[in-house]
């Protein structure tokens, strides 16, 4: 086999070659199949490391659509696609926001049975955007291991077409999609374990990069205060008692203080904060983070008048 000089068999992608540290799995033990795994998994916070200046651009992109009402849209098949709506199904009860949207090939149904032959027509990536309307206002981020899944690439052509925002999130450089892509995440992570098999290492890269873009452009829309979920939706049980945890952290009341005010606020996180902090009714909670720049900064100055005045 004829090896070019980045050391890979000409014709084959990156995500297709064989791992030299995995040959003969099927012979090892349970033990040390997993530490095989293992020491390849260690390489993935690495290869991520390196493109943060890409992800950093990406997120800027990200930003500034959702500060103008525009939306946050990933698109993938297979694994892609999955991880995808894992990140923006997390998007609405953490960040309180449904700007983030995920698109799947074969959705619904291939978010739990395998649709293989819905990733290869360029035309349904472009008619799944179609069907959300998606706009030039919007970014679109195209989730590809290969960088050349057609209905991926199908998608990144017609939101560049458009004039919106593009993004490629790839294990693969060579990516055939780069093209349409004015930003290209490529964290390598090398061949994987099971050659080919791209829900490994290049899945998680996968998906700590778009943890990485949805939680740092949440930060920096303000609908995170320091470090604590101040958009939180209380939507069950286990939901509101972090709530009240946030609201007894942020503002220092008792528990049952917590749940009072989450209760007068409709269970709006941020209204019963001020309501706490300011003493001040629901309305006029509401109307000063109607008047305030972002969430944060509003909690951020009234905590700080407040605290100023004990």
């Amino acid at each position: 086999m004829r090896v070019n000089q980045t050391n890979r068999p000409q014709g084959r992608r990156i995500t297709e070659l064989r791992n030299p540290r995995s040959t003969a799995l099927d012979t090892k033990s349970t033990i040390e199949i997993l530490r095989i795994i293992n020491r390849e998994d260690r390489k993935v916070a690495g290869s991520v490391a390196r493109v943060i200046p890409q992800i950093a651009r990406a997120v800027e992109l990200a930003v500034a659509a959702l500060a103008k009402g525009g939306r946050l849209v990933y698109l993938g098949a297979g694994t892609s696609g999955r991880l995808a709506v894992l990140d923006a199904a997390e998007c609405i009860p953490t960040f309180g926001t449904e700007q983030v949207v995920a698109v799947m090939a074969g959705a619904p149904g291939a978010m739990f049975r395998p649709s293989e032959v819905s990733e290869d027509d360029p035309k349904l990536g472009v008619r799944d955007l179609r069907r959300i309307k998606f706009s030039r206002r919007d970014v679109l981020v195209g989730i590809s291991a290969s960088g050349r899944t057609p209905y991926v690439v199908g998608g990144l052509r017609y939101a560049k077409r458009l004039g919106a925002g593009t993004v490629l999130l790839t294990a693969n450089p060579a990516a055939e999609a780069r093209p349409f892509a004015g930003v290209t995440i490529a964290p390598v992570v090398g061949p994987e374990v099971i050659a080919g098999s791209t829900r490994l290492k290049a899945g998680t890269a996968q998906k700590l990069v778009l943890n990485m873009v949805s939680t740092a452009a949440m930060v920096r829309l303000g609908r995170v205060f320091s470090n604590l979920m101040i958009q939180l939706q209380s939507t069950n049980t286990k939901l509101r008692k972090r709530a009240e945890g946030i609201l007894m952290e942020a503002t220092g009341v008792t528990a049952a203080r917590a749940r009072t005010a989450l209760g007068r606020a409709g269970n709006q996180l941020p209204v019963a904060l001020l309501m706490l902090a300011k003493a001040i009714e629901k309305d006029e909670a509401m109307a000063l983070l109607q008047a305030g720049p972002t969430t944060a900064e509003v909690v951020r100055r009234v905590l700080a008048e407040t605290r100023g005045r004990a």
